[in-house]
């Protein structure tokens, strides 16, 4: 049969190697999926993540709302930028050290912060910043 096909397509080496692979892949695949239709059974029930989902969201609620839940974990409270020292600055939030000394640089050399959005004025601190800063910030 292989010759036929072969006198009639009049096929290369590598074609002929190529056609082969491609019908063995093919006979696989329909031999797998007739195997998992007819052999094997019925899927398993799929598991309901609503139940799951719904009670971490009430614990994180929880974890939130008291904090003492989760060790080591800090509520963050408002941080006066014009006293607020390296460590309290980088428990704001997309405030890491690099950000952190760049605020207390800036409060040497240019003086205390006259309002919040003086902030903007720190290299890596742009409007999206700012604007997750805003509620945990004040100035005095």
């Amino acid at each position: 049969m292989f010759k036929r096909l072969n006198e009639y397509f009049a096929f290369t080496k590598n074609e002929q190697k190529v056609f082969l692979f491609l019908s063995v892949v093919f006979l696989s695949g329909v031999a797998i999926k007739i195997y998992k239709t007819y052999v094997i059974p019925p899927e398993a029930p799929r598991f309901d993540y609503a139940q799951s989902d719904s009670v971490f969201l009430e614990r994180s609620k929880s974890v939130n709302a008291d904090s003492a839940a989760v060790p080591g974990a800090e509520i963050i409270r408002t941080v006066n930028v014009n006293t607020a020292t390296k460590s309290e600055l980088m428990m704001l939030p997309g405030i890491g050290e690099a950000t952190a000394e760049r605020i207390l640089l800036y409060r040497e050399e240019q003086g205390k912060f006259k309002k919040p959005a003086d902030l903007k004025n720190i290299k890596g601190i742009g409007d999206k910043k700012f604007e997750k800063l805003k509620p945990y910030i004040e100035v005095q």
